[in-house]
């Protein structure tokens, strides 16, 4: 449809989405005329209004009120932010989410619930993450990150991406020496096991070879265990639930409860929110129609590990949510983890 805007009504459109999304009240000609289009008459810009709105792009709730976007004002708007690419974050946005990351994971069980706090915190929005459930998969590599306070980061890492993160305690004083022999130790015995055998595994066959190790050797197998026991379904964190209602649109009691109702069933969400197309870097789906919950905006990205996905992480939000700042947030987070992941061990 935005095929049929001209460079004009394209501005006139992206003004009014702007200005609504940072007000949430009915967009007037002459504030869009004097805040972004000062070149243009009002009467233009009048004009142009009636057109966007015949074309299903607006619509005017009262006579004597400004105009509010419509679900394809949004997308246009949401399509343009793509076109426009770079960093949608200031330096300070950026340092702040890069900072609350790392301070974070050395007291952290779970970088997975940490990150949908982040994002949370960061965009004022329900915030979810989705852990796929992989345990008919084989374990390629379980890596030993050093932190501060005789702390380990635990990552394995599967043909199918990183299925668990955890942080240990390790008695020892970390030295590289000691995480690299553990780290061998760990590839040696681990390495080529499928998830779903550990629940039978045991360490009495090596009890010899991991003398010195035994500690981290327990921990990472109850991590495991835990593992195939908790996620023979896909797992769901969601942080923020109440953030919603911070929004005027959500003001209904009716509406409220719908929202809570939805959210609270972790099994529904994983079904709602999880896109099957992983190819694509942000999906953004805008009303009921295609979010499956009423007046809200639902924007996810994948994470992953090579090609493959670990997971999913998105925004649930009002229409008229902030999308450059979500999407400037969720892809940076995308960023930092993947440097987590990624970075050699003996760094952090």
């Amino acid at each position: 449809m935005s095929k049929e805007l001209s460079e004009r009504k394209k501005r006139i459109l992206h003004a009014l989405v702007d200005l609504y999304i940072t007000t949430g009240q009915p967009v007037s000609s002459s504030d869009i005329q004097s805040q972004y289009l000062p070149e243009v008459s009002s009467a233009t810009v009048r004009s142009e209004l009636s057109a966007l709105e015949a074309l299903g792009y607006i619509e005017q709730p009262h006579t004597s009120a400004g105009r509010i976007p419509l679900k394809d004002a949004y997308r246009f708007y949401v399509e343009s932010i793509d076109a426009e690419g770079g960093n949608m974050l200031t330096d300070t946005e950026t340092a702040l989410i890069r900072d609350k990351f790392m301070h974070k994971l050395g007291h952290v069980e779970n970088i997975s619930k940490e990150a949908a706090k982040i994002i949370s915190d960061m965009t004022n929005y329900t915030t979810f993450f989705i852990e796929k459930s992989l345990v008919n998969v084989e374990i390629e590599e379980v890596k030993l990150v050093p932190l501060k306070g005789n702390k380990a980061l635990v990552l394995i890492i599967t043909n199918k991406g990183v299925i668990a993160d955890k942080a240990i305690d390790v008695r020892q004083n970390i030295k590289n020496a000691y995480i690299d022999s553990a780290s061998e130790l760990l590839n040696k015995v681990f390495s080529g096991r499928r998830v779903e055998d550990m629940e039978r595994f045991s360490l009495d066959e090596i009890d010899v070879e991991i003398q010195g190790y035994k500690d981290i050797f327990d921990e990472v197998l109850g991590i495991l265990r835990i593992y195939v026991n908790e996620h023979s379904d896909n797992n769901v964190f969601v942080e923020g639930a109440l953030k919603m209602l911070d929004y005027p649109e959500y003001n209904n009691i009716e509406d409220a409860k719908n929202f809570l109702s939805v959210i609270s069933d972790k099994s529904s969400m994983s079904d709602l929110l999880t896109d099957e197309d992983t190819s694509i870097e942000f999906s953004v789906r805008i009303g009921k129609e295609d979010s499956g919950v009423d007046k809200c905006a639902i924007i996810t990205a994948s994470y992953k590990v090579g090609d493959d996905v670990m997971g999913q992480a998105g925004v649930i939000g009002p229409e008229r949510m902030d999308y450059k700042k979500v999407i400037g947030v969720l892809d940076y987070m995308k960023k930092t983890l993947s440097a987590v992941i990624d970075q050699p061990e003996g760094e952090v």
